[in-house]
């Protein structure tokens, strides 16, 4: 840290800085909530190493380029059924933020086409946080998927902490 005196409108205030910029990684920048998250991060002063699958992918990667006038952004490739992906963009971080998940709606097997490289890929990012050993807190984001699909039928539902997915209900189709 770094300790500066200001002049704010005629007055001397004690002003502390960060020395060095805390960074931060976002799995999954790509999407939506992914590379919403990267621009509030920019935002607030933060480094961030965002993740995709193919940084040379310009159709898919654009909208994070055009976010490197806001801060300090570098793509990595990373995938999640790769352990050892991710070790390049979380070393050197103090956050991590999973927000990357496989997505395939037409999926006739999504036991094994998302379920299964969900979890190991949370895992491949965990295991990376704990090699990096500069990670001090690791987020990990869910869709309203985790919470939404039961039996339930009509609106005015109200979802919170209890209201989980039947499992039952998701293997019995």
């Amino acid at each position: 840290m770094v300790t500066a005196l200001i002049f704010v409108r005629g007055r001397t205030e004690m002003a502390t800085a960060r020395m060095e910029r805390e960074r931060a990684c976002v799995t999954g920048a790509t999407g939506y909530v992914g590379s919403m998250l990267v621009k509030s991060l920019l935002e607030k002063g933060y480094g961030v190493n965002a993740t995709v699958r193919d940084p040379a992918n310009s159709k898919k990667v654009s909208h994070l380029l055009n976010l490197q006038v806001l801060g300090d952004l570098k793509l990595f490739k990373a995938d999640l059924t790769e352990e050892g992906s991710f070790d390049d963009a979380i070393n050197g971080c103090d956050f991590v933020f999973h927000v990357a998940t496989p997505m395939n709606f037409e999926s006739k097997d999504p036991e094994n086409d998302m379920i299964k490289p969900a979890i190991d890929g949370a895992l491949n990012v965990l295991k990376s946080c704990v090699k990096a050993k500069t990670v001090k807190r690791v987020v990990c984001t869910s869709s309203v998927a985790a919470v939404s699909l039961n039996q339930r039928t009509g609106t005015g539902h109200v979802v919170d902490k209890e209201s989980w997915s039947d499992v039952e209900y998701l293997t019995s189709e």
